[in-house]
């Protein structure tokens, strides 16, 4: 029921017209008792990285996760992070999650907005569909790069520092901006 609730909520949201107000979109926390997830992929020409980032309504980053993946097209990469996400929420047993990306065709075709998703992620997207089970309430939400930098960042990091699968032992501080990309 709150699930029900919480999709007719933000699809009101969303359905609000909007006024461009000059103001750069920020990362802003969850409601109390929640934990907001940011993921994102990077890419270059020898491959893929993704990474996320969970943080309580106080902001303090409670855990997160890097790692390197196969070269894939950017859409596959941005399906993978979310997935990853969801399992790293289920392994954490988090019961209340705000599930944010900056790829709107994936929070799109898991908000059910788009009756068919693209067959190249469809079965990653139903696997985050059937995980996302595990949740008393949870939001999948679009959110632009520049309120998902951390992740963003994260996944670049890791894509040119990482050395395997295993992903990184600690999150370095150079990363760990909410309003500046990280360059190499």
């Amino acid at each position: 029921m709150l699930h029900s609730i919480l999709k007719t909520y933000f699809s009101l949201v969303d359905s609000f017209p909007r006024r461009s107000t000059g103001v750069t979109p920020s990362w802003t926390p969850p409601p109390s008792g929640w934990i907001k997830i940011n993921c994102d992929a990077a890419l270059n020409d020898a491959g893929s990285a993704i990474a996320c980032v969970a943080r309580n309504d106080k902001a303090d980053i409670v855990r997160w996760e890097a790692r390197r993946i196969h070269l894939c097209s950017p859409l596959v990469a941005e399906a993978l992070a979310l997935d990853m996400t969801i399992k790293m929420a289920v392994q954490a047993n988090w019961r209340y999650i705000c599930l944010v990306s900056d790829s709107k065709v994936v929070i799109e075709a898991l908000q059910d907005r788009s009756s068919v998703s693209p067959w190249s992620v469809s079965s990653i997207l139903d696997n985050c569909k059937l995980n996302v089970c595990n949740f008393t309430a949870y939001a999948f939400v679009f959110s632009p790069r520049a309120a998902n930098f951390l992740a963003h960042n994260l996944a670049r990091w890791c894509l040119h520092f990482c050395t395997s699968s295993q992903g990184l032992l600690s999150l370095p501080p150079s990363v760990c901006s909410d309003t500046e990309e990280w360059f190499v």
